[in-house]
Protein backbone atom coordinates (compact mmCIF):
# COMPACT_ATOMS: atom_id res chain seq x y z
CA UNK A 1 0.00 0.00 0.00
CA UNK A 2 1.86 3.44 -0.76
CA UNK A 3 2.03 5.96 2.21
CA UNK A 4 -0.07 8.53 1.14
CA UNK A 5 -3.39 5.63 1.58
CA UNK A 6 -2.06 4.57 4.51
CA UNK A 7 -2.03 8.07 6.23
CA UNK A 8 -5.76 8.30 5.05
CA UNK A 9 -6.26 4.90 6.91
CA UNK A 10 -4.74 6.72 9.77
CA UNK A 11 -6.72 9.66 9.95
CA UNK A 12 -9.66 7.24 9.21
CA UNK A 13 -9.50 5.12 11.91
CA UNK A 14 -8.45 8.07 14.60
CA UNK A 15 -11.59 9.79 14.00
CA UNK A 16 -13.08 5.89 15.31
CA UNK A 17 -11.05 5.80 18.31
CA UNK A 18 -11.32 9.06 19.60
CA UNK A 19 -11.48 9.56 23.23
CA UNK A 20 -10.20 6.31 24.86
CA UNK A 21 -7.09 8.21 26.38
CA UNK A 22 -5.34 8.31 29.32
CA UNK A 23 -3.28 10.90 30.49
CA UNK A 24 0.47 11.40 31.55
CA UNK A 25 0.90 12.65 35.36
CA UNK A 26 2.97 15.72 35.90
CA UNK A 27 4.99 16.82 39.46
CA UNK A 28 4.50 20.27 38.58
CA UNK A 29 1.32 22.44 38.90
CA UNK A 30 0.32 23.21 35.26
CA UNK A 31 0.86 19.27 34.54
CA UNK A 32 -1.22 18.56 37.17
CA UNK A 33 -3.64 21.05 35.57
CA UNK A 34 -3.55 19.87 32.28
CA UNK A 35 -4.02 15.96 33.40
CA UNK A 36 -7.01 16.54 35.28
CA UNK A 37 -8.52 18.90 32.08
CA UNK A 38 -7.78 15.71 30.30
CA UNK A 39 -9.78 13.84 32.46
CA UNK A 40 -12.37 16.30 32.66
CA UNK A 41 -12.85 16.15 28.95
CA UNK A 42 -12.53 12.69 27.96
CA UNK A 43 -16.08 10.83 27.77
CA UNK A 44 -16.42 7.34 28.38
CA UNK A 45 -15.45 4.90 26.16
CA UNK A 46 -18.93 3.73 25.52
CA UNK A 47 -20.05 6.91 23.93
CA UNK A 48 -19.92 7.52 20.45
CA UNK A 49 -17.90 10.37 18.98
CA UNK A 50 -19.06 11.24 15.87
CA UNK A 51 -21.70 13.81 14.88
CA UNK A 52 -23.95 11.67 13.76
CA UNK A 53 -24.43 9.90 16.63
CA UNK A 54 -23.51 11.78 19.72
CA UNK A 55 -27.25 11.73 20.33
CA UNK A 56 -28.96 8.30 20.75
CA UNK A 57 -32.25 9.02 20.20
CA UNK A 58 -31.27 10.45 17.15
CA UNK A 59 -30.98 6.80 15.79
CA UNK A 60 -35.18 5.50 16.38
CA UNK A 61 -37.46 6.82 19.53
CA UNK A 62 -35.54 7.53 22.94
CA UNK A 63 -35.47 4.64 25.28
CA UNK A 64 -38.79 4.79 27.54
CA UNK A 65 -38.44 5.85 31.08
CA UNK A 66 -39.63 2.89 33.36
CA UNK A 67 -41.63 -0.03 32.39
CA UNK A 68 -44.49 1.39 34.84
CA UNK A 69 -44.56 5.01 33.99
CA UNK A 70 -46.86 5.35 30.44
CA UNK A 71 -45.31 5.62 27.32
CA UNK A 72 -44.65 9.28 26.50
CA UNK A 73 -45.15 11.11 23.29
CA UNK A 74 -42.01 11.39 20.03
CA UNK A 75 -42.01 14.19 18.40
CA UNK A 76 -40.87 14.53 14.58
CA UNK A 77 -37.41 13.90 15.43
CA UNK A 78 -37.60 10.75 17.18
CA UNK A 79 -36.55 11.76 20.34
CA UNK A 80 -39.30 11.43 23.62
CA UNK A 81 -40.98 14.56 24.84
CA UNK A 82 -40.46 13.24 28.36
CA UNK A 83 -42.77 15.73 30.93
CA UNK A 84 -40.64 17.49 33.75
CA UNK A 85 -42.56 15.13 36.55
CA UNK A 86 -40.90 12.71 34.41
CA UNK A 87 -37.25 13.71 34.20
CA UNK A 88 -37.33 14.71 38.19
CA UNK A 89 -38.41 11.16 38.81
CA UNK A 90 -35.69 10.06 36.97
CA UNK A 91 -32.95 12.07 39.27
CA UNK A 92 -35.09 10.72 42.07
CA UNK A 93 -34.33 7.17 41.18
CA UNK A 94 -30.82 8.04 40.07
CA UNK A 95 -29.81 9.12 43.89
CA UNK A 96 -31.35 6.46 45.24
CA UNK A 97 -29.48 3.70 42.97
CA UNK A 98 -27.81 1.17 44.96
CA UNK A 99 -25.62 -0.54 42.55
CA UNK A 100 -23.32 1.02 39.44
CA UNK A 101 -25.35 -0.83 37.35
CA UNK A 102 -28.60 0.21 38.17
CA UNK A 103 -26.83 4.15 38.29
CA UNK A 104 -26.06 3.52 34.31
CA UNK A 105 -29.32 2.00 33.01
CA UNK A 106 -30.96 5.28 34.37
CA UNK A 107 -28.22 7.65 33.30
CA UNK A 108 -28.72 5.90 29.89
CA UNK A 109 -32.07 6.96 29.70
CA UNK A 110 -31.18 10.62 30.37
CA UNK A 111 -28.63 10.75 27.35
CA UNK A 112 -31.63 9.11 25.20
CA UNK A 113 -34.29 11.27 26.02
CA UNK A 114 -31.65 14.55 26.29
CA UNK A 115 -32.75 17.65 24.10
CA UNK A 116 -31.83 21.26 23.85
CA UNK A 117 -34.92 22.18 25.51
CA UNK A 118 -34.98 19.88 28.50
CA UNK A 119 -30.82 19.62 28.94
CA UNK A 120 -30.61 21.99 31.91
CA UNK A 121 -33.70 20.12 33.79
CA UNK A 122 -31.95 16.89 33.16
CA UNK A 123 -28.20 18.32 34.15
CA UNK A 124 -30.03 19.60 37.93
CA UNK A 125 -30.64 15.39 37.91
CA UNK A 126 -27.15 14.46 37.04
CA UNK A 127 -25.49 17.43 39.01
CA UNK A 128 -24.89 15.56 42.03
CA UNK A 129 -22.60 13.06 40.37
CA UNK A 130 -18.65 13.70 40.95
CA UNK A 131 -17.59 16.59 38.16
CA UNK A 132 -14.60 13.57 37.18
CA UNK A 133 -17.44 10.75 36.40
CA UNK A 134 -17.82 9.19 33.41
CA UNK A 135 -21.61 10.04 33.16
CA UNK A 136 -21.04 13.79 34.28
CA UNK A 137 -18.43 13.98 31.43
CA UNK A 138 -20.52 12.01 29.07
CA UNK A 139 -24.22 14.33 29.59
CA UNK A 140 -21.57 17.65 29.29
CA UNK A 141 -20.27 16.18 26.12
CA UNK A 142 -23.58 15.32 24.31
CA UNK A 143 -25.26 18.24 25.85
CA UNK A 144 -22.19 20.11 23.85
CA UNK A 145 -23.03 17.97 21.08
CA UNK A 146 -26.72 18.57 19.97
CA UNK A 147 -26.73 22.18 21.52
CA UNK A 148 -23.69 23.78 20.58
CA UNK A 149 -22.94 27.60 22.21
CA UNK A 150 -25.63 27.27 24.29
CA UNK A 151 -24.46 24.21 26.30
CA UNK A 152 -20.83 25.83 26.54
CA UNK A 153 -22.04 29.34 27.73
CA UNK A 154 -24.45 27.66 30.93
CA UNK A 155 -20.71 25.94 32.09
CA UNK A 156 -19.85 29.91 32.83
CA UNK A 157 -22.87 30.19 35.11
CA UNK A 158 -22.28 26.64 36.81
CA UNK A 159 -19.42 26.07 39.63
CA UNK A 160 -18.43 22.82 38.38
CA UNK A 161 -15.99 22.64 35.47
CA UNK A 162 -17.83 21.38 32.41
CA UNK A 163 -17.08 24.04 30.03
CA UNK A 164 -14.53 21.83 27.86
CA UNK A 165 -16.16 18.88 27.89
CA UNK A 166 -19.23 20.58 26.55
CA UNK A 167 -16.96 22.55 24.04
CA UNK A 168 -15.46 18.80 23.09
CA UNK A 169 -18.85 17.52 22.18
CA UNK A 170 -19.37 20.55 20.16
CA UNK A 171 -16.36 20.96 18.22
CA UNK A 172 -16.64 16.53 17.36
CA UNK A 173 -20.51 17.85 15.98
CA UNK A 174 -20.09 21.06 14.61
CA UNK A 175 -15.87 22.52 14.32
CA UNK A 176 -16.42 25.49 12.37
CA UNK A 177 -18.92 26.63 14.87
CA UNK A 178 -16.64 25.86 17.69
CA UNK A 179 -13.66 27.21 16.49
CA UNK A 180 -15.09 30.01 15.41
CA UNK A 181 -16.49 30.50 18.94
CA UNK A 182 -13.25 29.49 20.43
CA UNK A 183 -10.79 31.86 18.35
CA UNK A 184 -13.62 34.50 19.51
CA UNK A 185 -12.13 34.14 23.03
CA UNK A 186 -9.46 35.97 24.80
CA UNK A 187 -6.41 34.62 24.99
CA UNK A 188 -6.64 33.78 28.65
CA UNK A 189 -10.19 32.09 28.27
CA UNK A 190 -8.76 29.78 25.85
CA UNK A 191 -6.37 28.36 27.69
CA UNK A 192 -8.40 28.33 31.12
CA UNK A 193 -10.82 25.75 32.01
CA UNK A 194 -9.31 23.00 29.65
CA UNK A 195 -10.70 24.60 26.52
CA UNK A 196 -8.08 23.92 24.23
CA UNK A 197 -8.26 20.69 25.03
CA UNK A 198 -11.51 20.39 24.70
CA UNK A 199 -11.62 21.89 21.48
CA UNK A 200 -8.21 19.32 20.19
CA UNK A 201 -10.40 16.75 22.21
CA UNK A 202 -13.47 17.38 19.59
CA UNK A 203 -11.56 18.03 16.41
CA UNK A 204 -9.62 14.22 16.75
CA UNK A 205 -13.22 12.80 16.68
CA UNK A 206 -14.24 15.30 13.51
CA UNK A 207 -11.20 15.64 11.71
CA UNK A 208 -7.44 14.94 12.97
CA UNK A 209 -6.26 16.26 10.21
CA UNK A 210 -7.72 19.94 11.53
CA UNK A 211 -6.29 18.76 15.32
CA UNK A 212 -2.96 18.97 13.75
CA UNK A 213 -3.64 22.17 12.14
CA UNK A 214 -4.86 23.58 15.90
CA UNK A 215 -2.22 22.18 17.46
CA UNK A 216 0.19 23.94 14.92
CA UNK A 217 -1.96 27.45 15.02
CA UNK A 218 -1.19 26.96 18.54
CA UNK A 219 2.20 26.75 18.50
CA UNK A 220 2.49 29.88 16.15
CA UNK A 221 0.59 31.49 18.71
CA UNK A 222 3.08 31.10 21.45
CA UNK A 223 1.39 28.54 23.26
CA UNK A 224 3.99 26.87 25.33
CA UNK A 225 1.78 23.30 25.67
CA UNK A 226 1.36 23.16 22.02
CA UNK A 227 3.42 20.35 21.39
CA UNK A 228 1.78 18.54 24.59
CA UNK A 229 -1.70 18.92 22.42
CA UNK A 230 0.40 17.60 19.45
CA UNK A 231 1.12 14.48 21.35
CA UNK A 232 -2.28 14.35 22.29
CA UNK A 233 -3.22 13.66 18.58
CA UNK A 234 -0.42 11.49 18.04
CA UNK A 235 -1.56 8.84 20.93
CA UNK A 236 -4.79 8.51 18.66
CA UNK A 237 -2.54 7.57 15.53
CA UNK A 238 -0.63 5.10 16.74
CA UNK A 239 -3.68 3.50 18.61
CA UNK A 240 -5.50 3.73 15.12
CA UNK A 241 -3.33 1.53 13.14
CA UNK A 242 0.18 0.03 14.09
CA UNK A 243 3.34 1.98 15.02
CA UNK A 244 5.07 1.60 11.65
CA UNK A 245 2.19 3.22 9.71
CA UNK A 246 2.04 5.74 12.23
CA UNK A 247 6.03 6.18 11.72
CA UNK A 248 5.20 7.32 8.27
CA UNK A 249 2.47 9.20 9.46
CA UNK A 250 5.37 11.06 11.71
CA UNK A 251 7.85 11.69 9.06
CA UNK A 252 5.43 13.32 6.50
CA UNK A 253 4.39 15.97 9.14
CA UNK A 254 5.63 19.39 8.57
CA UNK A 255 8.84 19.92 9.74
CA UNK A 256 9.14 21.44 13.18
CA UNK A 257 8.70 21.55 16.95
CA UNK A 258 5.56 19.69 15.86
CA UNK A 259 6.83 16.68 14.18
CA UNK A 260 9.60 16.81 16.85
CA UNK A 261 6.67 16.09 19.05
CA UNK A 262 4.86 13.63 17.14
CA UNK A 263 7.93 11.64 16.07
CA UNK A 264 9.09 11.55 20.29
CA UNK A 265 5.72 9.84 20.72
CA UNK A 266 6.10 7.75 17.95
CA UNK A 267 9.09 6.50 18.97
CA UNK A 268 8.09 5.15 22.31
CA UNK A 269 5.89 3.00 20.92
CA UNK A 270 7.74 1.70 18.35
CA UNK A 271 10.76 0.83 20.31
CA UNK A 272 8.35 -1.02 22.42
CA UNK A 273 7.07 -3.06 19.53
CA UNK A 274 10.24 -3.37 17.67
CA UNK A 275 13.48 -1.89 18.43
CA UNK A 276 15.19 -2.66 15.94
CA UNK A 277 12.48 -1.40 12.60
CA UNK A 278 12.27 1.39 15.05
CA UNK A 279 16.24 2.24 14.62
CA UNK A 280 16.42 2.05 11.21
CA UNK A 281 13.42 4.39 10.94
CA UNK A 282 15.11 6.90 13.33
CA UNK A 283 18.62 6.71 10.59
CA UNK A 284 15.80 8.12 7.87
CA UNK A 285 14.98 11.24 10.35
CA UNK A 286 16.41 14.19 9.48
CA UNK A 287 18.54 16.06 12.20
CA UNK A 288 17.16 17.28 15.12
CA UNK A 289 15.50 16.50 18.74
CA UNK A 290 12.71 14.49 16.66
CA UNK A 291 15.57 11.96 15.66
CA UNK A 292 17.52 11.92 18.66
CA UNK A 293 14.87 11.09 20.79
CA UNK A 294 14.06 8.60 18.59
CA UNK A 295 17.49 6.88 18.83
CA UNK A 296 17.39 7.32 22.44
CA UNK A 297 14.07 5.56 22.64
CA UNK A 298 15.49 2.64 20.42
CA UNK A 299 18.46 1.67 21.75
CA UNK A 300 16.97 1.67 25.21
CA UNK A 301 14.63 -1.33 24.04
CA UNK A 302 17.05 -2.63 22.30
CA UNK A 303 19.31 -2.63 25.53
CA UNK A 304 16.27 -4.21 27.34
CA UNK A 305 16.30 -7.55 24.15
CA UNK A 306 19.47 -7.71 23.14
CA UNK A 307 22.09 -5.54 25.10
CA UNK A 308 24.81 -6.95 23.38
CA UNK A 309 23.35 -6.22 19.72
CA UNK A 310 23.04 -3.06 20.50
CA UNK A 311 26.25 -2.55 22.31
CA UNK A 312 27.90 -3.86 18.91
CA UNK A 313 25.82 -1.11 17.02
CA UNK A 314 26.65 1.94 19.23
CA UNK A 315 30.74 0.95 18.93
CA UNK A 316 30.30 1.03 15.12
CA UNK A 317 28.77 4.43 15.26
CA UNK A 318 30.93 7.34 15.48
CA UNK A 319 30.55 10.75 17.44
CA UNK A 320 28.09 12.52 16.51
CA UNK A 321 24.44 13.68 18.65
CA UNK A 322 22.47 10.93 17.46
CA UNK A 323 24.90 8.42 19.02
CA UNK A 324 25.04 10.29 22.40
CA UNK A 325 21.19 9.78 22.54
CA UNK A 326 21.56 5.93 21.44
CA UNK A 327 24.45 5.64 24.24
CA UNK A 328 22.24 7.52 26.90
CA UNK A 329 19.12 5.63 26.02
CA UNK A 330 21.46 2.53 26.23
CA UNK A 331 23.27 3.23 29.39
CA UNK A 332 19.92 4.26 31.18
CA UNK A 333 18.52 1.00 30.67
CA UNK A 334 21.18 -1.47 31.47
CA UNK A 335 21.83 0.67 34.33
CA UNK A 336 20.16 -1.16 36.98
CA UNK A 337 21.44 -4.63 35.82
CA UNK A 338 24.88 -3.65 35.28
CA UNK A 339 25.52 0.20 36.75
CA UNK A 340 29.38 -0.12 36.35
CA UNK A 341 29.13 -1.13 32.95
CA UNK A 342 26.50 1.70 32.22
CA UNK A 343 28.34 4.58 33.74
CA UNK A 344 31.52 3.74 31.64
CA UNK A 345 28.76 3.76 28.40
CA UNK A 346 27.89 7.38 29.68
CA UNK A 347 31.16 8.52 30.03
CA UNK A 348 31.65 8.10 26.12
CA UNK A 349 29.17 10.53 25.44
CA UNK A 350 30.49 13.70 23.86
CA UNK A 351 27.62 16.50 24.87
CA UNK A 352 28.47 17.51 28.31
CA UNK A 353 24.97 17.98 29.50
CA UNK A 354 23.95 14.84 27.78
CA UNK A 355 27.03 13.38 29.58
CA UNK A 356 26.14 14.89 32.94
CA UNK A 357 22.95 13.41 32.61
CA UNK A 358 23.43 10.35 31.46
CA UNK A 359 25.93 9.92 34.25
CA UNK A 360 23.81 10.80 37.25
CA UNK A 361 20.85 8.96 36.49
CA UNK A 362 23.30 5.72 36.26
CA UNK A 363 25.06 6.60 39.77
CA UNK A 364 21.42 6.59 40.91
CA UNK A 365 21.24 3.14 40.19
CA UNK A 366 24.91 2.40 41.08
CA UNK A 367 24.27 3.59 44.70
CA UNK A 368 21.20 1.75 45.18
CA UNK A 369 23.18 -1.98 44.07
CA UNK A 370 26.70 -1.04 45.58
CA UNK A 371 26.45 2.02 47.69
CA UNK A 372 30.06 1.71 48.59
CA UNK A 373 31.35 1.36 45.32
CA UNK A 374 29.05 4.00 43.80
CA UNK A 375 30.36 6.78 46.78
CA UNK A 376 34.51 5.76 45.57
CA UNK A 377 33.08 6.46 42.03
CA UNK A 378 31.81 9.48 42.50
CA UNK A 379 34.26 11.49 44.50
CA UNK A 380 36.14 10.25 41.16
CA UNK A 381 33.26 10.79 38.74
CA UNK A 382 33.33 14.28 37.20
CA UNK A 383 30.19 15.63 38.03
CA UNK A 384 30.26 19.30 39.95
CA UNK A 385 29.04 19.56 43.90
CA UNK A 386 25.66 20.18 42.92
CA UNK A 387 24.89 17.20 40.27
CA UNK A 388 26.59 14.60 43.01
CA UNK A 389 24.21 15.99 45.64
CA UNK A 390 21.01 14.82 43.11
CA UNK A 391 22.75 11.69 43.16
CA UNK A 392 22.97 10.61 46.46
CA UNK A 393 19.67 12.50 47.48
CA UNK A 394 17.95 10.69 45.17
CA UNK A 395 19.29 7.47 46.99
CA UNK A 396 17.90 8.73 50.63
CA UNK A 397 14.38 9.80 48.76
Amino acid sequence: MKKSHLVHLFWALVAVAAFALGSNNSTSYAGEERANAEKRITPSSGLSNRSDRSNPSRSGKARSVSRNRETTTTGESGIANLSESEIRQIGIDLKATKTPLERRELFTQILANLTPENAKLMREQIVHLDSNSSEFRDFHYQWGAIAGEEAVLNGAETPERDMATTLAGWTASNPDDALTYFNSLEPDAQNGSGMKWGAVYGLIAANPNRAVRFTMDRQEAGDKEASRLMDLVTREVIKSGNPAEAANWATALPSGEMQDAAIRRVAEEYAEDDPVAALNWANTLPQGNGKNRAMRESFSEWARENPQAAADRLGSMSASSERDSATYGYATRVAWENPAAAIEWANTISNEGTRANALMETGRAYFRKDPEAAKQWLSNSGLNEDQQKRVTSSRRR
